[in-house]
């Protein structure tokens, strides 16, 4: 896992990179260099995959069966390979109140609101809504860079949840096959996550 740390109290596997530390820009939904390994003739066989059902099933994805998993109410769910320099997959979820009835445009209308979108939001055929971004900083003397999948549901009557799954990874590993086919496969399965129909938590 990226930028692990060691303590006398146990291992804290967390990197701690806050999204005010970070120079953040949209980026297209679909981002050009993803498509490098779209093609099925350029990946290997893909990895034994694990369905995680968040917040007990309030959002279900899936990531590679080996991946570590953490959890917590400040950091959210940390998802990890255990070897030196991986990336890192962290997801946060909140629900909010809307201020009418959810309609066909709500998940969209709730991403163009954030600021880190810049405005750009995809509306998918399921109701939810995407968009994306990328952000670069200087964790402990390491050049960082974090891709963001901001996923948006409506919940009727006036809830919308929104999930935010970011992918923290080295800059200098940025171009590798490997760091690549990782983004294409999570760009693939936060695509494909699920939301409960229940409310659930409003936290």
């Amino acid at each position: 896992m990226l930028a692990q740390t060691d303590s006398s109290s146990g291992s804290n596997r967390r990197n701690h990179v806050t999204r005010d530390s970070l120079d953040i820009r949209p980026t297209e939904i679909q981002h050009p260099r993803m498509g490098l390994f779209s093609s099925k003739a350029n990946r290997p066989d893909p990895p034994k995959m694990k369905t995680i059902n968040y917040r007990n099933g309030v959002v279900e994805f899936r990531v590679p069966a080996s991946w570590k998993e953490e959890y917590s109410d400040t950091n959210g769910g940390v998802f990890y390979e255990d070897r030196p320099d991986s990336g890192t997959l962290r997801i946060k979820l909140i629900t909010v109140t809307t201020p009418t009835d959810v309609h066909s445009g709500t998940a969209v209308d709730l991403l163009k609101g954030l600021r880190q979108t810049q405005g750009r939001a995809e509306a998918m055929v399921n109701g939810n809504a995407l968009a994306t971004a990328e952000g670069s900083s200087i964790e402990h003397g390491q050049k960082i860079k974090t891709f963001y999948w901001f996923l948006a549901n409506p919940v009727p009557l006036k809830h919308a949840r929104l999930a935010t799954f970011s992918y923290t990874i080295l800059e200098a590993r940025e171009g590798s096959s490997q760091v690549w086919r990782e983004l294409q496969m999570l760009n693939e399965e936060i695509r494909a996550a699920e939301f409960s129909k229940e409310i659930g938590s409003l936290a």
